[in-house]
């Protein structure tokens, strides 16, 4: 008789297991059941709508969380196989600068459409409703008191960005199966500041950003720092958002810091030879002009009044303790963080499924036969740039076809 494989949430993950558990087994009999009316709704949002698909090179410190479980996973089901998975279902994909891929149309719909197709082409089976309770069965597992299945596939989500399905009701259902849960926190998010600068709202501009606590550095990262009326965003302040969560989900008591580098290509030496320059060049020029040439005026305002320098006063006026001093206000500025955007305006869950509990080649659980758990409810979660995609599709396919030859 053959196999029936019931999978929990039609995203990314869920959506791959099912095809790959097809494409393996003809004569399986495979259902999604998807709580949201349509089918990878969190796709859509992914690459700013354009859905950064894949990473070339899923380099095993892009990721977080049990990073020697996601390494073995990814050589097993590597990037070149996962770009056939995808042209086997006539979507294409480019590569972009740092090994981004995104499909050849550049719009997120085209993904959904695409795996939309292929599930009915394949004769999936997808049931809108909520699972909300799983029991093992004598052969199997039975959903919701009604559903009977061989194998099932958790691949219901994390709990970030909730309007977009992935609400968190998978880890009571983890649970109740045995499976123990890490501590969950946010990853890729903005970061709250004490005191956030009011001036800065809209500014976008190139930083390296350093979270400390304790006198230790954290993390860190460089890139496009985004100001926000809240503190702080952007690709650099996403990806060492996830320490800042772990931070106040482990309830730690320290307080932590972001130090931000406005010139990360100056060193400061240069920069105080810059200012020096500026002094001698043109010393009746008004203190507001002094950084306008090296970074956006918005933000040098900013600094000169961190430093308690008038706008209106002239370069000549300046002395060696005002250079020092604005030399620290841009290479090491200090900003108390009070906590992070949460859950609701995150990209990812840290934390998850304990993986010591699981085989990193079939997702499958060491206690529980035909038990697969796949994507963000795993505790592995990755940088921006298409690494959590990656490690989705790689879980998802691996759990597919591990579960199709039970």
């Amino acid at each position: 008789m053959a196999i029936t494989i019931g999978i929990i949430g039609a995203g990314a993950s869920g959506m791959a297991a099912a095809i790959e558990a097809a494409r393996t087994n003809p004569d399986a009999a495979v259902t999604i059941y998807e709580k949201l009316p349509i089918v990878g709704k969190k796709l859509l949002v992914t690459g700013n709508g354009r859905c950064n698909i894949l990473n070339r090179d899923p380099k095993p410190e892009m990721y977080y969380g049990d990073v020697s479980f996601a390494e073995q996973a990814i050589r097993a089901c590597d990037v070149e196989s996962h770009i056939h998975f995808f042209e086997q279902m006539g979507l294409h994909l480019y590569t972009e600068e740092l090994g981004r891929l995104y499909p050849m149309s550049d719009q997120a719909a085209s993904v959904q459409d695409a795996f939309r197709n292929e599930l009915k082409r394949l004769g999936i089976r997808v049931i809108q409703e909520k699972i909300t309770r799983v029991s093992r069965a004598e052969n199997g597992f039975l959903l919701n008191d009604r559903y009977a299945c061989d194998a099932l596939i958790v691949a219901g989500g994390g709990k970030a960005t909730p309007a977009q399905g992935s609400d968190g009701s998978c880890y009571p259902i983890l649970r109740s199966l045995d499976v123990p849960v890490t501590t969950l926190s946010q990853a890729l998010t903005g970061i709250k500041l004490s005191k956030p600068e009011a001036r800065l709202k809209g500014v976008r501009a190139s930083g390296r950003i350093l979270i400390v606590s304790d006198e230790r550095v954290l993390a860190e990262s460089t890139g496009e720092i985004q100001y926000a009326d809240y503190g702080i965003s952007g690709i650099p302040v996403m990806e060492v958002s996830r320490c800042v969560a772990m931070h106040y989900a482990e309830q730690k008591r320290s307080k932590i810091f972001a130090v931000i580098d406005s010139l990360p290509d100056f060193k400061q030496e240069q920069t105080a030879a810059y200012l020096n320059f500026m002094i001698e060049h043109d010393p009746e020029l008004t203190a507001d002009f002094l950084l306008s040439g090296v970074m956006n005026k918005k933000l040098g305002i900013h600094k000169l009044s961190l430093c308690g320098i008038d706008m209106q006063t002239t370069l000549s006026a300046l002395c060696a303790n005002d250079v020092a001093n604005l030399v620290e206000a841009i290479h090491a500025e200090l900003c108390e963080i009070s906590g992070t955007m949460g859950f609701d305006r995150s990209q990812v869950t840290a934390g998850g499924a304990d993986l010591s509990r699981f085989d990193p080649l079939t997702m499958q659980s060491k206690d529980t036969p035909r038990l697969f758990v796949c994507g963000e409810l795993l505790n592995v979660d990755g940088r921006c740039g298409g690494y959590n995609l990656t490690w989705a599709f790689t879980s998802g396919r691996l759990a597919g076809k591990a579960a199709a030859l039970c």
